[in-house]
């Protein structure tokens, strides 16, 4: 097991956390910075989630779906949908009562959210519908659907990988223009579209090929170790200078590189970054971050409802302890039971 990657999911999605704490009102200026600089860029996490999740299953299915001619497909979605559906079901059943009691309900958007459909429609009040962060979700499930064409497409045709960058980065970089400004449209396309975050996905997919290859390849502790801070120093340069770069591209095309380099380097499991990151503790905090990710925000949402006046730092201490417990009993008692029962049951 890449146990490094699992304990950096947690890291990934506590930026997605920071980045949901703009109900914090202050006058430190160092705060505010954070805020609105650092906390701002929190949707990266998301990135590295879906290069992740296409570099994963890639390891882990690829060659059966290639070389063996009787291939599940059917254990295949099924164990996908156990992994991610009850959860997304959960987290939406209890967002609802909020929601309603705000007036944002809508049949409409909650049968779209409940099918995972709503990133296919354009508009912030549907991507973000019921529990904001389910539409990473909608799209991941799509990608799980496309997942045994993207590897046969690009297992048959190894001229395909070329082309579909060739084609779809310019396309990208030609309707900037005609989207940025638009609110809806920005996020709607750039940022949570399953087609166009199906790169991000592809992407994973291919550096697994590139793993495989040099997987076996001696490197020195050290120089694992200057790899792994060298990914990381990458990852800060291109985050210095964010604001150069229109937010469009930032939300996938930008941030590329250095999640390719994170995702692979500490992939080898080489250098010392990455044997702390095997540490028990954090591979279990990795293990949660899918709870803690579509629980968050609910914590955070319920939270400012019920005490809309307070401390607004202690909220955020209150607002992570608690995410991190309800993350560890949805794990224990919720996530794995149910989906083992669901796979036993269903692949029968």
């Amino acid at each position: 097991m890449l146990n490094s990657l699992t304990s950096l999911r947690f890291f990934f999605a506590f930026a997605v956390f920071l980045s949901h704490l703009t109900f914090v009102q202050t006058d430190l200026k160092w705060y505010n910075w954070l805020k609105n600089v650092v906390f701002f860029e929190g949707y990266v996490g998301v990135g590295f989630f879906f290069i992740l999740s296409g570099f994963v299953l890639a390891l882990n299915y690829k060659h059966k779906i290639i070389d063996q001619p009787h291939f599940s497909y059917k254990n295949f979605y099924i164990a996908r949908m156990a992994r991610i559906y009850p959860l997304h079901v959960l987290t939406f059943a209890v967002m609802i009562p909020l929601v309603i009691v705000q007036g944002l309900f809508g049949w409409d958007k909650a049968l779209l959210n409940i099918s995972l459909l709503h990133t296919y429609i354009p508009i912030k009040d549907y991507n973000f519908s019921i529990n904001n962060v389910s539409w990473s979700i909608s799209t991941e499930f799509f990608f799980y659907l496309m997942f045994p064409m993207y590897v046969i497409g690009l297992h048959r045709y190894k001229w395909l990988k070329y082309v579909l960058f060739i084609i779809a980065i310019p396309l990208l970089i030609y309707f900037e223009p005609f989207v940025t400004g638009n609110k809806d449209l920005e996020k709607g396309i750039y940022y949570v579209n399953p087609l166009v975050r199906s790169l991000d996905f592809i992407i994973g997919i291919l550096l697994c090929d590139v793993y495989q290859k040099i997987k076996d390849t001696k490197i020195s502790v050290a120089k694992g170790t200057l790899f792994e801070i060298g990914a990381l120093v990458i990852f800060v340069l291109f985050f210095s200078f964010y604001d150069e770069v229109v937010r469009t591209f930032r939300y996938n095309i930008y941030y590329w590189i250095p999640m390719i380099l994170i995702t692979l380097v500490f992939a080898l499991q080489r250098g010392m970054l990455s044997k702390i990151l095997q540490n028990k503790p954090l591979i279990y905090l990795g293990e949660i971050s899918f709870g803690f990710y579509m629980i968050h925000m609910i914590v955070i949402k319920y939270g400012n409802y019920f005490f809309p006046e307070g401390n607004d730092f202690i909220k955020i201490g209150a607002y992570f302890i608690l995410a991190i417990m309800l993350s560890i009993i949805c794990f224990e008692y919720f996530e794995k039971p149910l989906a083992k029962k669901i796979k036993t049951y269903f692949s029968k």
